[in-house]
């Protein structure tokens, strides 16, 4: 049977050779070709291809909506086609689950990837548009077609209107370094986001730990970790094979590539998240915990976090800050590709800022919008080998780009070691304000409405700047 093909490239006169060379192709069939991104994200929904080869489109960056249609049907196989100027960011798509060619394509290439087995898309029963439970709930959604989407029998928890979520701030804090102290400035974000105020209202924070096998985000706020996201997986799963067994199939007797074909037509309910959180009582702020066994971690597939992010972007929280381990595994470039703007942390020693300015580079590389990224220096010293200055020089930061230093400070060791946040602590400190700094940044809107002695502040404080540079 032949696998559909559609083609994405503004590169038309391309297209259409491909197109003709691959007429008499046993193995592929063309359906459509697509030139404007709009064009592709139509198509993508009504001619429900296998297969997805794309090109340059330079009304968007490419690396970004390659992520965004692989989220969007993780069901599809996707094909990236590079210059051989631009195989320098082929590990990237590898990294994504994308296969890579280079031009000129030859038709041999997409017949040759056409032949390996994968996932290739299925239609659904119809015994399988009913919901996985009772509670199951689906929002609109412009990427799935209606036979994918389940239909729910009741309606959503009033916690959550399907089709009219908030809008929300999604933060991902990542360091490509072990040890730097991103889960510490995770934590403070979280709570410092939690005490601030849209309306008369205090915001509501989620802080997500997307480190699956080692987080210690609810360690440092003393949480307990159960429940946590295998919980969530374990009921997703469960879900999926009471699905799976009404059609008259044996869970044990599907493959991975199965169980995210079946994936791709679910949609978690966004108003059963806060059955999976913990709270923590002094802030309010929620937190959905990594998993408290390691070896749960290894039962977690990418569907299941791309389904737990899309529930996430739906759901009634006006904040949402995600903890990503130190790698680039898919779990911490989904959390990438989620986020609205990135907070990267590093600290001023050699290792640490070679491996920011590596990751800075491959993100480039594959059109990561930069303007997303907040660079963040922590344990700052008085005198450092290196300077703000040269650092912003050696990553190739605009000058106006502003990197945030977090000063060393002792009293963050003890918050650390005793799971007390600094900012819910009374009086100021260095480490403190530069925190804050850094939380109006993110999120300059909220922050007039901020409560405390910083309300209505504008400026960093003097005594700050001159702890920094003096």
């Amino acid at each position: 049977m032949k696998r559909r093909l559609l083609l994405v490239d503004e590169d038309t006169a391309s297209s259409s050779m491909l197109m003709q060379q691959l007429v008499d192709s046993q193995w592929v069939e063309v359906c459509g070709q697509a030139s404007r991104l709009d064009q592709a994200w139509q198509m993508l929904q009504t001619l429900r291809p296998d297969l997805v080869l794309l090109g340059e489109i330079r009304e968007s960056e490419r690396g970004v909506i390659s992520q965004q249609f692989r989220l969007a049907f993780p069901q599809l196989s996707f094909i990236a086609v590079c210059s051989p100027q631009d195989l320098m960011w082929e590990p990237f798509f590898r990294n994504l689950g994308i296969w890579v060619v280079t031009k000129p394509v030859q038709p041999g290439q997409i017949e040759a990837l056409a032949m390996i087995p994968q996932s290739v898309g299925i239609t659904m029963p119809k015994e399988a548009h009913r919901p996985l439970s009772s509670q199951a709930n689906i929002s609109p959604a412009t990427s799935f077609s209606p036979e994918q989407q389940l239909v729910a029998e009741t309606p959503p928890e009033p916690v959550y209107t399907a089709g009219e979520a908030r809008p929300k701030h999604l933060i991902t804090v990542y360091g490509p370094k072990g040890g730097v102290g991103k889960t510490f400035l995770s934590r403070e974000l979280a709570i410092y986001f939690s005490q601030q105020k849209s309306g008369e209202k205090k915001l509501r924070v989620l802080a997500v730990d997307f480190n699956l096998d080692l987080g210690t985000f609810a360690t440092t706020l003393n949480l307990p970790r159960t429940p946590n996201l295998f919980t969530w997986v374990q009921e997703i799963d469960s879900q999926l094979h009471e699905w799976v067994k009404r059609q008259g199939r044996d869970p044990l007797e599907i493959g991975m590539e199965e169980w995210q074909e079946y994936a791709a037509g679910v949609r978690l309910s966004p108003a059963d998240i806060e059955k999976f959180t913990v709270t923590h009582v002094e802030s309010g702020l929620q937190v959905l915990t990594s998993p408290r066994d390691i070896r749960h971690s290894f039962e977690i597939r990418n569907y299941h976090l791309y389904l737990i992010l899309e529930a996430l972007k739906q759901s009634a929280y006006d904040v949402i800050i995600i903890d990503t381990a130190p790698d680039t595994t898919d779990a911490t470039i989904q959390a990438l590709f989620f986020a609205e703007q990135v907070v990267m942390v590093g600290n001023p020693v050699v290792d640490s800022i070679e491996n920011i300015q590596r990751l800075l580079k491959l993100l480039r590389e594959a059109e990561y919008p930069e303007e997303r990224i907040q660079v963040c220096m922590n344990r700052l010293q008085r005198k450092e080998m290196f300077t703000l200055d040269e650092i912003r020089a050696y990553f190739q930061l605009h000058p106006s780009k502003k990197i945030y230093p977090i000063p060393d400070d002792v009293e963050v060791k003890k918050s650390i070691n005793t799971g007390a946040p600094m900012m819910l602590q009374q009086g100021r400190t260095a480490a403190k304000d530069a925190i804050e700094t850094l939380g109006k940044a993110l999120l300059p809107e909220e922050s007039e409405n901020a409560d405390g002695p910083s309300k209505n502040k504008s400026k960093e404080r003097p005594a700050l700047l001159r702890w920094l540079w003096g």
